[in-house]
């Protein structure tokens, strides 16, 4: 299976995503905002790994592009053209393209433990999106029901805005976190050993694969 053919991988990178938009919507939400999705972000750590970062920054933006699109009302609680702006790029575009630094271990060869540390990592810088979008134009100036176990002075005016967006962000993106690394490990190698693929293949060696893999195709045609 040719997967680096730029057809199939426009293709497959569209249908990871239209996955990942299906996927989203079997959600739990939480009663005051935010809601953790059940593997939503796999298909696009899947693509992140078999095609690198750059190229899963960008899939990931336009899945973002898409939960933007689907969630506009959330517009409707912001004013000013930096606040638009910020909602934009950190609780979508840039947050969601976030999932392709996925791709940074691609290179490990144990396909379990690449996936695994890449939705780590993606996940956390996810996160930090969020947060920011939390203390910029989100912020909470008081947490009248925050749990007993946070001290005092995280609950200081000065506070309440960075530590509420801790707690609401973290709330549902480590869930998060912990079934993306889950179903990554599992699609991936499962993905990765369907199509053989070999990221860490010479530029000789691809390109023999590849070879190969026309005249098998040729063959199979003539037989037809």
């Amino acid at each position: 299976m040719k997967v680096n053919n730029k057809t199939f991988k426009l293709v497959f990178s569209a249908l990871m995503v239209a996955l990942s938009v299906v996927l989203s919507f079997f959600k739990i939400e939480f009663l005051y905002g935010g809601s953790i999705t059940i593997f939503s972000m796999v298909p696009l750590v899947l693509v992140a790994q078999m095609y690198g970062v750059p190229w899963g920054f960008l899939t990931g933006m336009v899945y973002g592009l898409i939960q933007m699109v689907m969630g506009f009302k959330n517009f409707g609680y912001v004013t000013g053209v930096e606040a638009y702006a910020i909602v934009a790029s950190m609780d979508y575009l840039v947050a969601f393209g976030m999932i392709g630094f996925a791709g940074i271990t691609r290179k490990i060869r144990n396909r379990a433990v690449a996936a695994s540390l890449g939705s780590v990592i993606a996940c956390i810088l996810r996160f930090f999106c969020h947060f920011i979008s939390g203390i910029t134009v989100w912020k909470a100036l008081e947490w009248n029901d925050a749990p007993a176990f946070i001290s005092e002075r995280m609950l200081q005016p000065d506070m309440v805005p960075y530590t509420y967006s801790l707690f609401y962000n973290g709330g549902y993106m480590f869930p998060e976190l912990i079934l993306t690394t889950i179903g990554s490990a599992i699609l991936c190698t499962i993905m990765f050993e369907a199509f053989k693929i070999d990221v860490n293949a010479k530029p000789e060696k691809k390109l023999k694969a590849t070879a190969e893999a026309n005249l098998s195709d040729d063959s199979s045609s003539e037989e037809k």
